[in-house]
């Protein structure tokens, strides 16, 4: 017979009541026994001088009591142990009765209530048979007493036969005592077992019915779910990450994930590391946010996806495993290339048309400037006049084609973004701008140069369109004055272009980013996009850019970059 049935043999035997308890009862069914064995060698034997054969046998049977008490508590066999004590008490009980004439013999008073003691100790089959035991006990102890094996009894036949009768009443009592214990203790605590396992099985399904209800929500979701333990062992793998991957979860090392599901970097053509696959980084407690990747399963379609992962952690905040989720981004790449290529052919189409339009642009300036110069224009103020304006309106509509060139290749063209030095880009601005001193004045009110994250020409761009602009709108009679400030505030850098013009309303303020729309009027030969190609630059560079300014006190022109060192820039 194997282990497992011996022990559910066993399991079904044994009170439930006293299951983990039988260790403490053990002793004190001991300690009664041993009070016993005192009382019978100290007590009842106290007026008799000397060591008597009833003192004899107390003794022995208290030595016997200890020594079976210290083999449990060194062996800790409480079945052997048990037995053993039943067996020395049973042994004790019978010789002590024959000593005293046998049945019934006082000592077998104490028969009846050795299968209690067996039950609980030793379960119901021990308990039956030490029932069984006692009976022939008293039968045995009966036949020596008749027989002349016993010591003559000093009772007398009606004593003997009230003793006999109080026998057999205390083995019924011990009967009905057991049979009581069992059925109203050991019964019910088996009812309670079988409705503990009843209430055990309904919620085992209701958490089965819970289960499948997760599973299903799990399965409508679009986007991919997979969730690990922290041993790496995949608890969660909804429908959608089957689709992507060809496959269910498998039972594998986190080394073989790579392999097994067909991960790749989001080039489609590397193969990811397993230490670089999201769900493996979140078991280890980190969080991962957008990280790009493909999957190509073999004979299927590259899938390109995007995957967020995060640990998961219980109530004791520790790490008991993690979730990712990965959307499928393959059809909006794919969008997202046709729509690079089409830009790609506008940039080509519209770089080829610029340089159509400014080839007769140049030649009708070259003719006029040439015809302004010749002897029989030179005579005519007025054809002069005409040819100038004729050069004039040329330059303004190359200018202007430059400009929607540049501004519409904005949303579509490269924009490499890197440390860049603030007051570099600036005297490029003003070398680009072919602007001195002589023309107008520049002053620096920040030291140093701190570096941003900017694309440096598109910056370059924009600081060159600041600075003509200060200079084209400066007042009449006053010489035009551009100050550059800069200074820095939670990370970023406010970049400013200060001028001395006339300054604006708030209603011209709000126009003024307008593409093509031209808020002054004093002369001005601009092609009113200068401005908006400067916030479009800075929204691009994931910048702002905005104008503070009065009539009457200049404008103040500032844009909001990222440092590219989190360093203070001093400011004047």
């Amino acid at each position: 017979m194997s282990d497992s049935v011996q022990k559910g043999k066993e399991r079904s035997q044994l009170s439930p009541i006293f299951k983990d308890h039988r260790g403490p009862v053990f002793y004190l069914v001991a300690l009664v026994f041993i009070l016993f064995a005192l009382i019978q060698t100290f007590i009842l034997q106290g007026a008799v001088p000397g060591m008597t054969e009833a003192r004899w046998g107390g003794l022995a049977a208290f030595i016997m009591f200890v020594g079976i008490t210290s083999f449990y508590r060194i062996t800790g066999n409480l079945r052997i142990a048990s037995a053993l004590l039943l067996a020395a008490a049973y042994a004790g009980l019978t010789y002590s009765a024959l000593k005293q004439g046998g049945a019934p013999a006082p000592t077998l008073a104490y028969a009846p209530f050795l299968p209690i003691v067996a039950t609980v100790l030793l379960g119901r089959a021990a308990g039956a048979a030490s029932v069984c035991i006692s009976i022939a006990a008293i039968a045995f102890c009966t036949y020596a007493a008749n027989a002349g094996l016993a010591t003559p009894s000093p009772h007398t036949p009606s004593e003997f036969r009230i003793l006999l009768a109080s026998a057999a009443i205390l083995l019924s009592l011990g009967v009905t005592v057991y049979a009581f214990i069992y059925e109203n203790l050991i019964l019910k605590a088996v009812k309670e077992t079988e409705k503990a396992k009843v209430e055990l099985e309904e919620k085992a399904a209701a958490l089965e019915e819970s289960r499948e209800f997760l599973s299903t929500v799990m399965d409508a979701a679009h986007d991919a779910i997979i969730a690990a333990d922290a041993s790496g062992k995949l608890s969660v793998f909804n429908r959608a990450a089957r689709n992507l991957h060809g496959i269910d979860a498998q039972p594998l090392d986190s080394q073989d994930w790579p392999s097994t599901y067909s991960l790749f970097e989001s080039d489609g053509k590397t193969p990811m590391t397993f230490e670089k696959v999201p769900l493996f980084r979140a078991i280890h407690g980190e969080t991962v946010s957008g990280r790009e990747m493909a999957i190509a399963v073999p004979g299927c379609d590259i899938r390109y996806t995007v995957a967020n992962a995060k640990p998961l952690y219980n109530s004791q905040k520790k790490l008991i495993g993690a979730v990712a989720t990965m959307r499928d981004v393959t059809t909006e790449r794919q969008q997202q290339d046709e729509i690079r290529a089409q830009n790609r052919e506008i940039d080509k189409f519209a770089r080829v048309a610029s340089l159509d339009l400014q080839g007769p642009l140049n030649r009708i300036i070259m003719t006029s400037e040439a015809l302004a110069n010749s002897p029989e224009v030179r005579a005519s103020a007025k054809t002069r006049t005409d040819l100038a304006a004729v050069a004039a309106a040329a330059k303004k509509m190359g200018a202007l084609i430059k400009d929607v060139l540049y501004m519409s290749r904005l949303p579509i063209g490269e924009m490499s973004l890197q440390p860049v030095a603030v007051r570099d880009c600036i005297e490029a601005a003003i070398d680009l701008a072919g602007l001195s001193e002589v023309d107008c004045r520049l002053d620096f009110r920040f030291t140093g140069s701190p570096e941003v994250l900017a694309d440096p020409q598109s910056l370059t761009h924009v600081f060159k369109n600041l600075i003509e602009n200060a200079w084209k709108h400066a007042n009449p009679d006053v010489k035009a004055h551009a100050e550059f400030t800069c200074i820095a505030e939670d990370g970023a850098a406010i970049l400013g272009v200060k001028d001395n013009g006339p300054g604006m309303s708030q209603d011209q303020i709000d126009r003024l980013f307008t593409p093509l729309e031209r808020i002054r009027t004093d002369g001005d030969d601009g092609t009113g996009l200068g401005l908006a190609i400067c916030r479009k630059s800075l929204t691009r560079m994931g910048g702002d850019f905005w104008v503070e300014s009065q009539p009457g006190q200049g404008c103040h022109f500032r844009m909001r970059l990222p440092l590219a060192h989190r360093e203070t820039a001093a400011a004047s």
